[in-house]
Protein backbone atom coordinates (compact mmCIF):
# COMPACT_ATOMS: atom_id res chain seq x y z
CA UNK A 1 0.00 0.00 0.00
CA UNK A 2 1.07 3.65 -0.59
CA UNK A 3 -0.15 6.16 1.56
CA UNK A 4 -0.45 9.84 0.89
CA UNK A 5 -0.59 12.08 3.96
CA UNK A 6 -2.05 15.06 3.71
CA UNK A 7 0.38 15.89 0.63
CA UNK A 8 0.26 19.34 -0.56
CA UNK A 9 2.95 20.68 -3.61
CA UNK A 10 3.64 23.61 -5.67
CA UNK A 11 5.27 24.66 -8.33
CA UNK A 12 6.35 28.44 -8.10
CA UNK A 13 2.58 29.95 -7.85
CA UNK A 14 1.03 26.99 -9.31
CA UNK A 15 -0.44 24.60 -6.51
CA UNK A 16 -0.73 21.00 -8.20
CA UNK A 17 -1.82 19.37 -4.71
CA UNK A 18 -3.56 20.07 -1.55
CA UNK A 19 -3.57 18.53 1.39
CA UNK A 20 -4.17 14.87 -0.79
CA UNK A 21 -4.67 12.18 2.07
CA UNK A 22 -5.04 8.62 0.07
CA UNK A 23 -4.41 4.82 0.19
CA UNK A 24 -3.08 3.40 -3.40
CA UNK A 25 -3.27 -0.43 -2.33
CA UNK A 26 -2.28 -3.72 -5.01
CA UNK A 27 -4.26 -6.34 -6.53
CA UNK A 28 -5.60 -3.60 -9.12
CA UNK A 29 -4.19 -1.04 -12.02
CA UNK A 30 -5.32 1.98 -10.80
CA UNK A 31 -5.47 4.59 -13.53
CA UNK A 32 -4.61 8.66 -13.09
CA UNK A 33 -6.43 10.52 -15.61
CA UNK A 34 -6.56 14.69 -16.15
CA UNK A 35 -6.07 17.28 -18.75
CA UNK A 36 -2.64 17.62 -20.00
CA UNK A 37 -0.78 19.52 -16.94
CA UNK A 38 -2.93 18.15 -14.46
CA UNK A 39 -0.27 16.56 -12.31
CA UNK A 40 -0.46 12.96 -13.62
CA UNK A 41 3.49 12.16 -14.18
CA UNK A 42 4.15 14.49 -11.26
CA UNK A 43 1.63 12.27 -8.36
CA UNK A 44 3.55 9.28 -9.91
CA UNK A 45 6.98 10.89 -9.04
CA UNK A 46 5.34 11.74 -5.92
CA UNK A 47 3.83 8.15 -5.10
CA UNK A 48 7.23 6.59 -5.69
CA UNK A 49 9.46 9.20 -3.66
CA UNK A 50 11.25 10.54 -6.86
CA UNK A 51 9.47 13.76 -5.73
CA UNK A 52 9.01 15.43 -2.21
CA UNK A 53 6.21 16.78 -1.43
CA UNK A 54 6.23 20.57 -0.19
CA UNK A 55 4.20 19.15 3.04
CA UNK A 56 2.68 15.90 4.67
CA UNK A 57 3.83 12.71 3.78
CA UNK A 58 3.86 9.57 0.78
CA UNK A 59 4.78 6.23 2.62
CA UNK A 60 5.30 2.73 1.40
CA UNK A 61 6.89 -0.32 3.00
CA UNK A 62 10.94 0.72 2.62
CA UNK A 63 11.34 -3.06 1.24
CA UNK A 64 9.50 -2.56 -2.09
CA UNK A 65 11.15 -1.70 -5.13
CA UNK A 66 9.98 0.53 -8.12
CA UNK A 67 10.25 0.35 -11.39
CA UNK A 68 9.04 3.16 -14.31
CA UNK A 69 8.06 3.34 -18.02
CA UNK A 70 7.85 7.00 -18.62
CA UNK A 71 8.76 9.04 -21.42
CA UNK A 72 11.76 10.64 -19.32
CA UNK A 73 12.88 7.07 -18.71
CA UNK A 74 16.73 7.26 -20.74
CA UNK A 75 17.79 3.75 -22.16
CA UNK A 76 21.75 3.93 -23.11
CA UNK A 77 21.55 4.80 -27.23
CA UNK A 78 25.06 3.40 -28.01
CA UNK A 79 24.69 -0.04 -25.55
CA UNK A 80 22.44 -2.73 -27.57
CA UNK A 81 19.23 -4.29 -26.55
CA UNK A 82 21.08 -6.92 -24.27
CA UNK A 83 23.42 -4.63 -23.00
CA UNK A 84 20.92 -2.23 -21.50
CA UNK A 85 18.43 -5.21 -20.08
CA UNK A 86 21.91 -6.49 -18.46
CA UNK A 87 23.01 -3.18 -17.30
CA UNK A 88 19.75 -2.22 -15.80
CA UNK A 89 19.34 -5.36 -13.84
CA UNK A 90 23.18 -5.24 -12.70
CA UNK A 91 21.86 -2.17 -10.89
CA UNK A 92 19.41 -3.97 -9.01
CA UNK A 93 21.84 -7.57 -8.26
CA UNK A 94 20.15 -9.40 -10.87
CA UNK A 95 22.20 -11.57 -13.19
CA UNK A 96 20.32 -12.70 -16.24
CA UNK A 97 20.86 -15.95 -17.72
CA UNK A 98 20.66 -15.72 -22.30
CA UNK A 99 17.42 -17.63 -21.75
CA UNK A 100 16.01 -15.04 -19.54
CA UNK A 101 16.92 -12.28 -21.92
CA UNK A 102 15.42 -14.19 -24.35
CA UNK A 103 12.29 -14.49 -22.59
CA UNK A 104 11.57 -10.81 -21.62
CA UNK A 105 12.48 -10.19 -25.61
CA UNK A 106 9.41 -12.20 -25.93
CA UNK A 107 7.21 -11.39 -23.59
CA UNK A 108 7.54 -7.94 -25.09
CA UNK A 109 7.64 -8.88 -28.62
CA UNK A 110 11.42 -7.46 -29.36
CA UNK A 111 12.83 -10.19 -31.21
CA UNK A 112 16.32 -10.55 -29.53
CA UNK A 113 18.02 -13.16 -31.69
CA UNK A 114 17.28 -10.27 -34.43
CA UNK A 115 17.85 -7.21 -32.74
CA UNK A 116 19.00 -8.19 -29.51
CA UNK A 117 23.21 -7.24 -30.58
CA UNK A 118 21.81 -3.55 -32.35
CA UNK A 119 22.18 -0.62 -30.39
CA UNK A 120 19.74 1.03 -29.24
CA UNK A 121 20.04 4.65 -31.54
CA UNK A 122 19.38 2.46 -33.90
CA UNK A 123 15.76 1.52 -32.74
CA UNK A 124 12.19 2.90 -33.64
CA UNK A 125 10.35 4.61 -30.99
CA UNK A 126 8.43 1.80 -30.50
CA UNK A 127 10.87 -0.27 -30.21
CA UNK A 128 12.89 1.39 -27.32
CA UNK A 129 9.57 1.84 -25.75
CA UNK A 130 9.00 -2.40 -26.16
CA UNK A 131 12.58 -2.18 -24.87
CA UNK A 132 11.98 -0.31 -22.15
CA UNK A 133 8.87 -2.32 -20.90
CA UNK A 134 11.21 -5.39 -20.63
CA UNK A 135 13.60 -3.61 -18.41
CA UNK A 136 10.92 -2.68 -16.05
CA UNK A 137 10.27 -7.12 -16.40
CA UNK A 138 13.86 -7.14 -15.52
CA UNK A 139 13.84 -5.79 -12.13
CA UNK A 140 10.88 -7.50 -10.60
CA UNK A 141 9.40 -4.71 -8.65
CA UNK A 142 6.96 -4.39 -6.43
CA UNK A 143 5.55 -1.09 -8.18
CA UNK A 144 4.94 -0.06 -11.08
CA UNK A 145 4.62 3.80 -12.30
CA UNK A 146 3.65 3.46 -15.72
CA UNK A 147 3.20 7.03 -17.48
CA UNK A 148 1.90 6.34 -20.87
CA UNK A 149 3.25 3.47 -21.09
CA UNK A 150 1.85 2.20 -24.50
CA UNK A 151 3.11 5.62 -26.56
CA UNK A 152 4.45 4.56 -30.10
CA UNK A 153 3.37 0.71 -29.58
CA UNK A 154 1.47 -0.92 -32.45
CA UNK A 155 -1.61 -3.03 -31.68
CA UNK A 156 0.48 -5.82 -30.89
CA UNK A 157 3.04 -4.68 -28.79
CA UNK A 158 -0.04 -2.98 -27.06
CA UNK A 159 -1.78 -6.25 -26.34
CA UNK A 160 1.56 -7.61 -25.22
CA UNK A 161 1.49 -5.18 -22.46
CA UNK A 162 -2.01 -4.99 -21.24
CA UNK A 163 -1.26 -8.82 -21.23
CA UNK A 164 1.66 -8.39 -18.79
CA UNK A 165 0.00 -5.79 -16.31
CA UNK A 166 -3.34 -8.25 -16.26
CA UNK A 167 -1.31 -10.79 -15.42
CA UNK A 168 1.23 -9.05 -13.08
CA UNK A 169 -1.31 -6.39 -11.00
CA UNK A 170 -2.55 -9.16 -8.33
CA UNK A 171 1.30 -8.89 -6.71
CA UNK A 172 1.94 -5.70 -7.32
CA UNK A 173 1.10 -2.01 -6.71
CA UNK A 174 0.18 -0.70 -10.57
CA UNK A 175 0.02 3.02 -11.17
CA UNK A 176 -0.60 4.38 -14.77
CA UNK A 177 -0.82 7.62 -16.02
CA UNK A 178 -3.14 8.10 -19.24
CA UNK A 179 -5.73 9.85 -21.44
CA UNK A 180 -5.48 6.84 -23.75
CA UNK A 181 -9.14 4.97 -24.03
CA UNK A 182 -7.29 1.58 -24.24
CA UNK A 183 -5.39 2.07 -21.41
CA UNK A 184 -8.27 3.72 -19.15
CA UNK A 185 -10.12 0.80 -19.65
CA UNK A 186 -7.55 -1.71 -18.69
CA UNK A 187 -7.95 -0.02 -15.14
CA UNK A 188 -9.31 -1.23 -12.27
CA UNK A 189 -9.88 2.42 -10.45
CA UNK A 190 -9.32 5.63 -11.75
CA UNK A 191 -8.35 8.87 -9.77
CA UNK A 192 -9.43 11.76 -11.48
CA UNK A 193 -7.14 15.18 -11.32
CA UNK A 194 -7.28 17.45 -9.77
CA UNK A 195 -8.56 15.84 -6.56
CA UNK A 196 -10.59 18.17 -4.65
Amino acid sequence: MIVFDNVSLSFGRQEIFKNISLELRGGKIIGVTGANGAGKSTFLKLAGKILKPDSGEVNFPSEKKIAAVSPEMKIYEGLTAIENLKFFSDLRGKKMSAEKISELGNRVGLDLEIFGNTRAENFSTGMKQRLKFAILLSVDADIWLLDEPTANLDDAGREKFFNEIQAAKSEKIILLATNDRAEVEACDEIISLPIN
